[in-house]
């Protein structure tokens, strides 16, 4: 009697298959290689079965020559550097708090700002019907 096989679903399959395919024909032992992690491990990432640690995104961005944003947008989550970068406000908040930010001041927010539109267009996206 044959057994009811079930695919238990990949907790990072975004992410792993975003890798995958950024990986094109780039041999897996190179990868891991570069990396400094088993072949294993990086098999189970692009599997889908596991992920970088928080602080080597950047680690493997690099290496699959991606944008670390576009590996925190496949686990649906904030770059921890960016809100590292984020300060508590100590006086009142002016009406148009942009306008009091330097050139580079809004620079430095773009990358962030790119992040909330795509996570409210993947929620505005989810919501329909």
């Amino acid at each position: 009697m044959k057994a009811n096989v079930t695919h238990k679903h990949r907790r990072y399959a975004k992410l792993g298959s975003f890798l995958k395919e950024a990986r094109g024909d780039q041999h897996i032992k190179e990868v891991a290689r570069h990396l400094r992690v088993t072949v294993a491990f990086v098999y189970q990432v692009e599997k889908g079965d596991k992920k970088p640690k928080d602080r080597d995104i950047g680690k493997w961005a690099s290496v699959y020559g991606l944008k670390p944003t576009d590996l925190w947008k496949c686990l649906h989550r904030i770059p921890m550097d960016l809100v590292a970068t984020l300060k508590e406000e100590t006086e009142p908040v002016p009406v148009d708090p942009f306008s009091q930010l330097t050139d580079d001041e809004k620079s430095e927010l773009y990358p962030f700002l790119d992040f909330v539109r795509w996570k409210i267009s993947q929620k505005a996206s989810n919501i329909r019907i």
